[in-house]
């Protein structure tokens, strides 16, 4: 089977695993007075395994190259489940990091019992035992739960402890949904003093926060990313906030897990690791263009009668950093497209194509073969790009003119 297949194959495995079992940060666990949870010292062995990451169905193994030749350590942090033991597979955009020179290692929190409490101190467990392993560059990474406790013990760490080196969190929460009978808010008033833990370190931090997330963003949406990207960038701090990306094909809970999201962030994230700071990455960021490995033009003319030419930038329907340059009308209705997608995960490299378009009216179309193309301008602004090949259901895609 080919990458492309095998790829498609692991999302689609993964997506069954990971809805098959029903959320359950909406309260703490029933034995969360177990006499293991009040103990002081070492934390029982047998709440936690520190060890090297399996990848979701379809993903091929990657093993470890130890600590003289890794470019560090990652380790994993799954979210929660208090009626089984929660899952700890590593997601695609783990996957790829890995590909890059990573060795992954997860943090299986063990048991029904596993609180906010008792997690912290795992996750600052397997920092101690990442470094005693000898790897000089540690990042913390996990969504939801995990997510949240990687921020935390990452800020309540003080400077004689292990710090991680980075914090990727997708979706941090802890506290339910509204319609759980804890108090959801808890997961933005609760958050907001995380970020003040970081102020004066150099930690990079790489957070999303994801349309329709039920656990604040599909009650409150733009909250949450909001206040982080404007907190932490008062702080001065080496930070990549995602507030609510490509929300069309990215949403829930669930989306960091996703293989459209590693297409899209995962070449953000290497560069990020690699040095110490995020690139530009975010749709409507012209800089981007350059961190996807496509180039755009100098300049591009306009006319106020021609709604369709310009640069256009967005995300594709099957999660990849795309851009399409629009020149003004030509004669016979012609125009001369630029079609360009980022570069990608499992080696997929930048590619630019171009597309002589025939207009018609608020449309513009192109087709070769068994392949077509169909742009439409919408109501708010972004231009609808749709891909149809033969045999295959249309994929949509939407893009915003860059400035």
């Amino acid at each position: 089977m080919r990458s492309g297949g095998r790829l498609a194959l692991a999302a689609a495995c993964f997506c069954a695993l990971l809805f098959a079992v029903p959320p359950a940060w909406g309260r703490e666990p029933v034995d969360q007075r177990d006499p293991r949870h009040l103990q002081s010292g070492p934390l029982d062995p047998a709440l936690y395994d520190l060890k090297p990451a399996q990848y979701l169905p379809g993903l091929p193994p990657i093993p470890p190259r130890g600590p003289a030749r890794a470019k560090g350590l990652i380790i994993w942090n799954h979210g929660r489940d208090v009626a089984v033991e929660a899952m700890a597979l590593a997601p695609p955009v783990i996957w790829e990091l890995a590909r890059q020179g990573w060795d992954v290692q997860t943090l299986q929190r063990h048991g029904t019992h596993d609180v906010l409490a008792v997690a912290l101190r795992i996750v600052g467990a397997g920092l101690d035992a990442g470094r005693a392993q000898g790897y000089r560059r540690i990042v913390l990474a996990g969504q939801s739960v995990g997510a949240w406790i990687a921020l935390g013990e990452t800020a309540r760490r003080d400077a004689a402890a292990v710090r991680p080196d980075a914090v990727l969190a997708l979706a941090p929460a802890a506290f339910g949904t509204p319609a759980s009978p804890m108090n959801w808010r808890q997961n933005d008033s609760r958050l907001r003093p995380i970020w003040e833990y970081f102020a004066g370190r150099q930690t990079a931090l790489f957070t999303a926060f994801f349309a329709e997330d039920p656990y604040f963003e599909q009650s409150e949406p733009g909250v949450r990313g909001g206040y982080a990207k404007q907190r932490l960038g008062e702080l001065g701090l080496p930070a990549l906030v995602l507030d609510r990306p490509a929300p069309d094909v990215l949403h829930g809970h669930a989306a960091g897990l996703t293989l459209p999201f590693a297409r899209r962030f995962a070449p953000c994230l290497v560069v990020m690791l690699d040095q110490g700071k995020p690139p530009p990455c975010e749709d409507g960021d012209r800089n981007a263009i350059t961190t996807f490995g496509l180039t755009a033009p100098a300049a591009l003319p306009s006319s106020p009668s021609d709604a369709f030419a310009g640069l256009w930038q967005g995300t594709s329907a099957n999660g990849r950093y795309m851009l399409l340059e629009l020149r003004p009308l030509g004669p016979g209705q012609q125009r001369e497209a630029l079609y360009g997608l980022g570069r990608s995960i499992n080696n997929e490299a930048a590619s630019s194509q171009p597309v002589p378009l025939v207009s018609e009216g608020r449309r513009q179309r192109w087709s070769q073969g068994n392949l077509s193309l169909d742009l439409s301008l919408e109501a708010d602004g972004r231009l609808k790009f749709r891909r149809t090949e033969a045999g295959q259901p249309p994929q949509d895609s939407w893009l915003r003119k860059l400035n």
